[in-house]
């Protein structure tokens, strides 16, 4: 039994049992979690280790209110990635890169949120910073020292159990929710590959990375979902809308301002000292997004080197293209409608389970876009 410092909500109680006591899903090594805390880091823990095994590359992600803020593998760094990064020389390794690369999808999400990566934490404690816990397979004693003092030291450090109910051979768990004086319960085995197995229904498939990231970000967000991804990373999900569109739409403004961040006059900021990289992060971002109100650029101005730069707006007809872009979504694509918001985004390659009613149509606009259509066995609701 772990006690829980609150429920969803800070006036309610909690508690962890592990089902198996011989083997819980994680040991807690430092810190009090929370109820979300537990649901972030297991959603999170199954998303990093299902990319680990599929494609044998060290994995991240960070997650948010039982979604993923952010997903990448540990694929070398592009020219540029430094700047755009903010931090400086980036990690020489495998498992740095994909924390570094996962975080920085959607800063302002990546701020407190809960950390899962695929491999053994050493040197990359710092990494870390600004988010509320973290849960690995192991952690050496410098890092568990240095974790340990981070949020005032109150960070929480979960070691992950790699044999747990959802590890790859394992025997399905079903899964139970009681509410409101029901039980329901469902079988929940882990999927293998690519749900039932993967065909190209027009084009060529694009990078497999890019394929599996993409397919493992829709698979652990909230339905409806939508991830955007690029070199093995994404740069923009939307998840939780009651239609595919909307979702489509907040995927697509963020995946816009992960571009934008690259503009140049974003990269050219220059921050007064004392303000730190993630919070230079999320002030690029927030230029990135637009529609400042007077009262933020007054913040915005308060926090550059040259304040009178909060008052000039990017020309964003200058901001880098995107191209050989990943759209996965969770269920079938119902309106041509999306293939026309993802070509406008460098979008080459959708991924969607099979059961579209309209599929001569997207089939058509995905020729027409020069897109490729990968159409994969199974949907992959998750609430």
């Amino acid at each position: 039994m772990i006690p829980l410092s609150r429920g969803l909500n800070p006036h309610e109680t909690a508690l962890a049992e592990p089902l198996d006591p011989g083997e819980p899903p994680f040991e807690l090594l430092h810190g009090s979690p929370s109820y979300i805390n537990v649901l972030d880091a297991l959603g999170a823990w199954e998303a990093v280790r299902a990319l680990r095994d599929h494609t044998g590359t060290e994995a991240c992600a960070s997650f948010k209110h039982t979604s993923p803020a952010g997903i990448a593998l540990g694929l070398p760094s592009l020219p540029g990635d430094e700047e755009f990064l903010d931090s400086g020389l980036l990690p020489p390794g495998q498992l740095g890169r994909a924390v570094v690369r996962a975080r920085s999808t959607a800063p302002k999400c990546s701020y407190g949120d809960f950390v899962a990566v695929s491999g053994p934490v050493t040197t990359e404690a710092p990494l870390f910073a600004h988010a509320i816990g973290v849960i690995a397979p192991d952690f050496t004693p410098e890092a568990l020292a240095a974790l340990s003092c981070f949020n005032g030291g109150r960070f929480i450090v979960l070691r992950g159990n790699p044999a747990g109910p959802r590890s790859a051979g394992s025997t399905p768990v079903p899964e139970t929710l009681e509410t409101a004086g029901l039980r329901l319960t469902r079988s929940a085995a882990p999927l293998s590959g690519f749900a039932g197995g993967v065909r190209t229904e027009t084009g060529t498939p694009g990078r497999p990375e890019d394929l599996a990231v993409a397919v493992t970000a829709v698979r652990h967000a909230q339905s409806n979902a939508m991830a955007f991804v690029v070199d093995g990373a994404t740069i923009g999900i939307g998840m939780g809308q009651q239609n595919r569109l909307d979702c489509t739409r907040l995927a697509a403004a963020r995946a816009r301002t992960w571009q934008r961040r690259h503009h140049p006059d974003v990269l050219g900021l220059r921050f007064r000292e004392g303000i730190g990289p993630a919070e230079r992060a999320v002030w690029r971002a927030r230029l990135a997004e637009g529609d400042l109100t007077a009262s933020v650029r007054a913040e915005f101005a308060d926090v550059l080197l040259h304040p009178a730069d909060a008052g000039t707006e990017p020309d964003w007809s200058r901001t880098p293209p995107l191209s050989g872009v990943t759209l996965a979504a969770d269920n079938h694509f119902p309106f041509v409608e999306v293939v026309e918001l993802a070509a406008r985004l460098g979008v080459t390659q959708l991924v969607t389970p099979a059961g579209s009613t309209d599929a001569g149509a997207l089939r058509d606009a995905c020729a027409e876009h020069g897109m490729s259509w990968v159409v994969t066995g199974e949907r992959f609701f998750r609430h």
